[in-house]
């Protein structure tokens, strides 16, 4: 699994740690039905890997896989925004 090495802003380098946990505690729904929207892959154990401006990276099945936001994020409350937005666009892509 190779992630980008592009520099992340120091305001997500503070939030990452504690939206990937959120997001694979709580949301994990919301990571899975994205993957599956952007994608075509189905794993219920997909988990939120790390984090980019424009999105995250996501792993499955031994795999990693950049999911996209519309937007480029700025701070911590459009980036919450823009993976709101995931949920509620991919929420027809949820596994049962």
């Amino acid at each position: 699994m190779s992630i980008s090495t592009e520099k992340i802003p120091y305001w997500l380098q503070q939030a990452s740690g504690g939206i990937i946990k959120h997001m694979n505690d709580d949301h994990s729904n919301s990571i899975v039905s994205t993957l599956h929207a952007q994608y075509k892959v189905k794993d219920i154990k997909a988990k939120m890997e790390s984090l980019k401006t424009n999105g995250y990276y996501a792993s499955s099945k031994g795999k990693l896989y950049f999911l996209a936001f519309d937007n480029s994020c700025k701070n911590a409350k459009e980036y919450k925004d823009e993976l709101v937005k995931h949920a509620k666009m991919y929420r027809n892509y949820e596994l049962n």
